[in-house]
């Protein structure tokens, strides 16, 4: 049985790779800074990843420190490899964001600095577009104010399950380098995606279209977030919401 080591596996994403991989018969070992956890550990300062990754064939690399824009994910990173190389060298996956090369946003920035790091160990990269998770996180954020304001921008989000789908797959199958780019089933645009999301709450506010200046948002105008030769044959958003919210009202 192959031993698989997850970080961030009780993340947005982790959980759902780690759940899959589990199902298809591997011995995941989820790396997490929650007390309680198997394999409990912080990659920040590289405490516990020696016993998590002892004997470990493959990690998927899907922690973030979201929370403060990714400032402690390059340490991280090198944290993790630095382990990963004294301790058998597994595959490493790690999961990034399309665009990030070209979109001057400074979370995005980091991420590329990660892939950097990733790309000279010899592991795999793989960048996917943004998660219904996020998208609603979004949404939900500007349905606060009385006028609801939705960037006028394309995004193509996707299901965590094709994402961890897609991860499970690279495990089996390794592929050096960067992994082609995965987008979701269908482009739509924020304030479409904001105005169904105000639909299946009972929403009656007002929604705004805006076109934000700079080079960060004009990047996003122009798509380079997207990967719409690559996308995935999964939920689209419409699925996702109604399974979010089956009745009307709900929030």
């Amino acid at each position: 049985m192959k031993h698989i080591l997850v970080t961030g596996s009780t993340g947005t994403l982790g959980r759902q790779v780690a759940g899959l991989l589990r199902t298809r018969g591997a011995d995941v070992r989820g790396l997490s800074r929650r007390p309680g956890q198997a394999y409990q550990g912080d990659l920040a300062t590289g405490a516990g990843l020696d016993a998590a990754l002892d004997g470990a064939g493959a990690v998927v690399h899907c922690a973030s420190d979201t929370r403060r824009f990714g400032r402690s994910d390059i340490d991280s990173t090198r944290n993790l490899l630095a382990t990963a190389s004294r301790t058998g060298h597994p595959h490493v996956i790690f999961v990034s964001i399309v665009g990030v090369d070209r979109i001057p946003y400074p979370y995005y920035r980091i991420k590329l600095e990660a892939e950097g790091l990733i790309d000279a160990y010899g592991g795999t990269i793989l960048r996917a577009t943004q998660f219904h998770d996020f998208v609603l996180g979004g949404a939900r954020i500007a349905a606060r104010l009385p006028l609801v304001f939705a960037p006028d921008v394309p995004v193509q989000p996707i299901s965590t399950q094709d994402v961890a789908a897609r991860i499970a797959d690279l495990v089996d199958t390794p592929v050096p380098g960067r992994a082609a780019d995965l987008g979701g089933p269908e482009v739509l645009r924020a304030p479409e995606v904001f105005r169904s999301y105000l639909a299946a709450t009972g929403s009656r506010r007002r929604l705004v279209p805006v076109r934000l200046p700079g080079a960060t948002f004009r990047a996003f105008r122009d798509g380079a977030h997207l990967a719409p030769a690559n996308p995935s044959s999964g939920e689209r958003w419409s699925d996702f919401l109604t399974a979010r919210f089956p009745a009307t009202g709900t929030t």
